[in-house]
């Protein structure tokens, strides 16, 4: 049987196959010229052993030795290993060439008879031809010659060394085929030469592509990568694409619904070319995924790793599977793909499923295998059901969307077993609810509590509802408590938790205004007997607490909480809404103590580890919570980039409406500091429609931002919005954040102006017993000096009011100077205190209120505001705002006292800020203080 090296045919737009390069060959192609060359002339002998993967070439490098050693005079003999008898290939090779037919009968009648004749006769067949010239005898696929005609191989090399026959052979690289690895080492340990054919580079894969297709190469390019550099296989594609009609646009079959239908032809022939054992491991491996280790793709095979050897050498070699350290991965996805097809899909489903109990029998935790499990589990799979279930909980700490992925599938595959289902949907809930899925975590709610399976379930179904805030209130909330707490197979924990959630929600809507009675008895019938239970009790009591303006206990009660996180469950305890709420609320409480850094630091805290984990429920509740310590601090503009955030949250995933006052509390006094009207005006429209409902706490929220609006708008309030607003701050809470304590005095400042006098007095009232009840909270101290100091037009309060607040709170403090600057009698002290408010809104960003004190110097004459607007910025030379009044005061000549009673500071607090100054600037005497000013930052004569 001859083998025909290479069939010519003609690509549309491309040339003739036979007429083409051999691209990308050209180091081989000289070698083996070389070396045919060489041998022929001078007469001689030789072997040379061509190896490399299927269609990596070798046929054709095959042909061109061939062609080279006809034309230099010597006589060529084909053959190949193909199906036939015992010898065939050096028969078909002989028989093709010998001029005398009748002798080539004779040859082929010894095979059945003696095959050691038939070998003595192909010997003598050949001494008989090398008398008139050399020989050239070419045999191609090795790998799959029979045994007799290997061995013939192996002796006639050694027996014919002596004559002109040069023997070129050629076989695929770990074919595994002892025989053939026997007559490569016996060939290769003499003298024999070897070229090992690698695939082709990028470049001259492009260049045949070329070569084939003409102007239509353009179409192969999408999917040349896929071939890894084998020559055989750019031209089947090459082939396949010539036969189908031109593209209308180049490169549009490359669109992915085109590649895996494209390359698919050139993947089935890739896989035809290994053995069966070799076919099998690489179509496994496809089905279990791009990456594997060994042992595993062993055990799905039921094949010890010894057995895989074989086989595996020869996917690898043919470039289907590579390795990466100790896995084994395909190269490319589409050809995984692809190959994968090759089987149908119940074999694939059942190779999966193979994969998946094997990994879960090694000890593979359920999260690495869920996914996978879900896809091939069949409807009431209760074994994959638990798998699933099992594996959301691992999840949910760390990943709640897959966790909600899994569930969901164990709930789909769960719908013949009613009572699993629903205990599957009271777990997905919470999951649905903290990925910001609300509108289907509350429906699937009201399903579980129609039908609870058992009183259990309608416990926990009841406890998720209540977590999640007012939008999900329970239907008659007083039947669900009595129900889970009459029953004795609810534990004990559940049914306290389910009360203290219950009640913390009422705290946090304003349906339990009343801290005493009902409240307590309430809570004397909880036992705390769990960390959780013990955590969401001292959060109620700190929110009580501050109810009963009692601030000392709030803050006790509320360290007492978030010290409890410790004792939770490190896994699961971060994904309680209870935790975030505490941890919230203690952040607003230590803020409002003067531990501003450690506040923020709690709540950025818990902003990364929402974001990190997906729980995009918690965002808007840290959020609001990080704007309000923002807004303390002066930090305006970042303020209302995270309230942007929480609205945007809230609008997307529909939190409570809770949530939503919160935001509107801060988000008008961020308004009111930026002169922001689109903002101020959605707040107004908010607070007509909590205006207009029958809510009570609603309406007292609606009138407090009321309030904010008309000091906004210099604007009149009637005496029930006042009274409204002023239970508002009583309140001492609007959710989970603290009233802002300058509060009070924003309600003096429009009650005064409203004519309400009555009302401004009890609220200045109110803020000195809270002072008095609190001493150690500052901010009280100086909010009621502030509200006192503003009812009685006192100068001295005010200026003690500006001492309390300090630097912490720079937008109160400004608000305090404005105010005195209001009350001075002389210009000149009037224009330092607008100065100093100026200096400080405009540090904050607070455009509205900078721009009202400018107006306020130019009617007192300071056309430009000269010293003010060349004030030195925060940043000149490290030195603070307090510090730079000082500095700016003594370098045109005052005093310390004088300094002091102009800044309404104490002496001791301007000697303070000078000596730190003085450090800084690295002056040490008053007078080099003034030259670095005056030369640096302003200029002598421009004080007045």
């Amino acid at each position: 049987m001859n083998q025909a090296i290479d069939i010519s045919w003609t690509a549309s737009g491309g040339t003739d196959e036979a007429l083409l390069p051999v691209r990308g060959r050209g180091a081989e192609q000289e070698r083996i010229t070389q070396w045919v060359r060489r041998l022929i002339h001078r007469r001689a002998g030789g072997v040379l052993w061509i190896e490399g993967p299927a269609d990596v070439g070798k046929s054709r490098i095959l042909a061109c030795a061939a062609d080279e050693a006809a034309l230099a005079g010597a006589r060529v003999l084909v053959g190949a290993g193909l199906a036939g008898g015992e010898l065939a290939p050096l028969l078909d090779a002989l028989t093709h060439d010998v001029d005398d037919f009748a002798h080539g009968l004779r040859i082929r009648s010894f095979q059945r008879n003696d095959p050691y004749w038939l070998v003595q006769e192909i010997r003598n067949r050949l001494r008989a031809l090398t008398r008139d010239q050399p020989v050239a005898l070419l045999l191609d696929d090795l790998q799959d010659c029979d045994e007799l005609t290997l061995l013939t191989v192996r002796a006639l090399t050694v027996q014919l060394a002596d004559l002109p026959v040069v023997w070129v052979l050629a076989a695929r690289a770990h074919g595994e085929r002892p025989a053939v690895e026997a007559l490569r080492r016996n060939l290769l340990t003499g003298r024999a030469a070897h070229l090992e054919l690698l695939p082709l580079a990028e470049k001259a894969v492009r260049e045949m592509a070329q070569d084939l297709l003409g102007s239509r190469a353009v179409e192969a390019a999408p999917y040349l990568r896929y071939l890894d550099g084998l020559p055989g296989a750019v031209r089947h594609l090459c082939a396949y694409l010539a036969s189908e009609p031109p593209a209308s646009v180049p490169g549009s079959l490359g669109t992915p619904g085109h590649e895996q239908t494209v390359v698919a032809p050139a993947v089935c022939r890739r896989l035809d070319q290994l053995s069966d054992d070799g076919r099998q491991l690489v179509q496994i491996a496809a089905v279990l995924g791009e990456s594997l280790s060994a042992r595993h793709l062993s055990r799905v095979l039921d094949r010890s790793e010894f057995a895989l050897l074989r086989p595996l050498r020869e996917v690898l070699a043919a470039r289907l599977l590579s390795t990466d350290e100790d896995r084994l991965s395909f190269r490319h996805a589409l050809v995984r793909q692809t190959v994968s097809a090759t089987l149908p899909r119940p074999v694939r489903q059942s190779v999966r499923r193979r994969s998946v109990d094997l990994q879960l029998r090694a000890g593979v935790p359920a999260a690495s295998v869920a996914a996978e499990l879900g896809d091939v589990a069949e409807p009431g799979d209760t074994r994959a059901i638990e798998i699933l279930r099992t594996a959301a909980r691992e999840l949910a700490p760390v990943s709640p969307c897959a966790a909600v992925g899994h569930l969901r599938r164990a709930v789909a595959l769960a719908q013949g077993v009613p009572h699993e289902r629903q205990r599957l949907v009271a777990e997905l809930i919470p999951l649905l609810w903290q990925v910001g899925e609300v509108g289907q975590a509350r429906d699937l709610a009201h399903e579980v509590l129609q039908a609870s399976p058992d009183p259990v379930t309608h416990a926990e179904a009841c406890l998720q509802l209540v977590r999640m805030g007012s939008q999900f209130r329970l239907p008659r909330p007083d039947m669900h408590l009595r129900f889970a707490h009459r029953r004795r197979d609810v534990p004990v924990p559940l049914k306290d938790q389910l009360l203290s959630m219950t009640l913390l929600d009422d705290l946090l809507t304003g349906d339990a205004e009343e801290a005493g009675g009902g409240m307590c008895d309430a809570l004397m019938r909880t036992r705390g007997v769990r960390a959780v239970s013990e955590l969401t009790l001292r959060t109620l009591h700190s929110m009580s607490a501050c109810h009963r303006q009692n601030w000392g206990d709030a803050l006790k009660h509320s360290d007492g909480a978030v010290a409890g996180v410790a004792h939770l469950d490190l896994v699961h305890g971060s994904t309680l809404p209870e935790v975030a709420l505490s941890t919230s609320w203690h952040a607003s409480v230590l803020s409002l103590a003067g531990h501003d850094r450690a506040a923020l630091e709690l709540v950025d805290d818990g902003i990364r580890a929402a974001e990190a984990r997906g729980r995009r429920a918690f965002l808007p509740l840290w959020r609001t919570a990080r704007a309000r310590l923002l807004l303390d601090a002066g930090r305006l503009a970042d303020a209302a980039g995270q309230l942007a955030a929480a609205e945007a949250l809230l609008a997307t995933i529909g939190l409570p409406s809770t949530g939503e006052a919160s935001v509107l509390c801060t988000l008008v006094q961020v308004a009111r500091h930026l002169g922001d009207e689109a903002a101020m005006e959605k707040c107004a429209r908010r607070a007509d429609a909590y205006l207009s409902g029958d809510d009570p706490y609603e309406r007292r929220v609606g009138a407090w931002l009321t309030v904010v609006i008309a000091a906004h708008r210099a604007e009149r309030l009637t005496p029930e919005h006042l009274t409204l607003a002023a239970a508002c701050l009583r309140r001492g809470f609007v959710h989970a954040v603290c009233v802002d304590p300058g509060d009070v005095v924003v309600l003096v400042r429009v009650a005064l102006h409203s004519g309400q006098r009555d009302i401004a007095t009890a609220t200045v009232e109110f803020a000195e017993h809270r002072a008095r009840r609190n001493p150690g909270f500052a901010l009280f101290q100086a909010a009621a000096a502030h509200a006192r100091g503003l009812l009685d037009g006192d100068r001295d309060r005010l200026l003690t009011a500006a001492e309390l607040y300090g630097d912490a709170r720079p937008l109160l403090k400004a608000g305090t100077l404005k105010d005195t600057g209001e009350l001075m009698p002389e210009a000149g002290e009037a224009r330092t205190c607008f100065e100093q408010a100026l200096e400080l809104y405009d540090s904050c960003g607070a455009h509205q209120e900078s721009g009202r004190l400018r107006n306020r110097l130019r009617k007192l004459g300071i056309r430009s505001a000269g010293a003010v607007s060349r004030a030195p910025e925060a940043a000149w030379r490290g030195l603070t705002p307090a510090q730079l009044g000082v500095v700016r005061l003594i370098a045109h000549g005052a005093t310390n006292r004088e300094a002091a009673q102009r800044l309404f500071l104490s002496p001791h607090t301007v000697n303070t800020h000078l000596r730190h100054a003085f450090d800084k600037l690295g002056v040490r005497s008053r007078v080099q203080l003034a030259r670095l000013y005056l030369r640096e930052v302003d200029q002598p004569g421009e004080e007045s």
